[in-house]
């Protein structure tokens, strides 16, 4: 019997999490909206389905805070965020709960063709941002993605928040990058979103914006099964890395989610 993997809306999590239609074992992964974004997730489903053909991943696209909420509730078995600080205060308040590194991409400013920002650092952009008053479109829904926007207008020195100019979508990274493009604005991007919708987009990488991306990998513990804790150790061993590795040729052509 092959595996299956599903992308399930996070109101049907807590219907779905632990049933199976078939004695499958079914694993929920709360995954970062960009991984799943990209179909970077799906290639890692269903590499994995061809291990554990009874083993069903059931993938929910989720922001980093949404993801830590939804495991707090109990309803995720494993995490795939990128928001460092709000998952070790998850990990201190469940101290059992076991955190991997498994791969990082980057963050960049993009931006409309007809801004210009010749620029040798994210906080510099930002400031010529402000300076004339470029539209500029915020996540604002707690991810990995607005965190670190958040802490490069911290270093700029730049309150955004309030401004005619700053607009927020409350979305994930796909419809971020869409009003960005629509309004003719700028926004920080995921590395592997913004591939997955470079074909759609006039936006434009600025250079000299770059910003680290680690990914953390976690088991909700104590209660774990073994299936999430065979789905972890997987994703980390030497076999994980190469259906990783792979993924991101196939998906994009080089390594943007690049492994430890």
């Amino acid at each position: 019997m092959l595996g299956r993997w599903l992308l399930i809306a996070p109101a049907i999590v807590l219907l779905a999490a632990g049933c199976s239609s078939s004695g499958e074992t079914r694993v929920v992964v709360a995954a970062g909206t960009t991984l799943v974004d990209s179909q970077f997730m799906a290639e890692i489903a269903e590499a994995y389905a061809e291990v554990e053909p009874l083993t069903e991943l059931s993938v929910v696209a989720l922001s980093s805070a949404q993801a830590i909420s939804l495991a707090e509730a109990g309803d995720a078995d494993v995490m795939i965020t990128h928001s460092r600080e709000a998952l070790d205060e998850f990990l201190e308040a469940h101290p059992r709960s076991v955190r991997y590194d498994v791969f990082a991409s980057d963050f960049f400013l993009v931006a409309d063709p007809e801004i210009r920002l010749v620029v040798d650092s994210i906080e510099q952009a930002l400031s010529v941002v402000a300076d004339e008053a470029h539209l500029f479109v915020s996540r604002d829904d707690r991810s990995g993605t607005h965190i670190a926007e958040l802490d490069a207008w911290d270093a700029s020195g730049i309150d955004p928040s309030g401004q005619p100019w700053y607009i927020r979508t409350g979305t994930g990274m796909g419809s971020t990058l869409q009003v960005a493009d629509q309004r003719h604005g700028v926004t920080l991007a995921e590395h592997g979103a913004y591939l997955a919708s470079e074909s759609v987009l006039s936006l434009l990488r600025v250079d000299n914006t770059v910003i680290g991306n680690p990914y953390d990998l976690t088991v909700v513990g104590p209660e774990a099964d073994r299936a999430a804790i065979a789905f972890a150790e997987w994703m980390t061993s030497p076999d994980g890395v190469v259906v990783i590795q792979d993924a991101n040729l196939k998906l994009f052509g080089k390594q943007v989610y690049a492994t430890p």
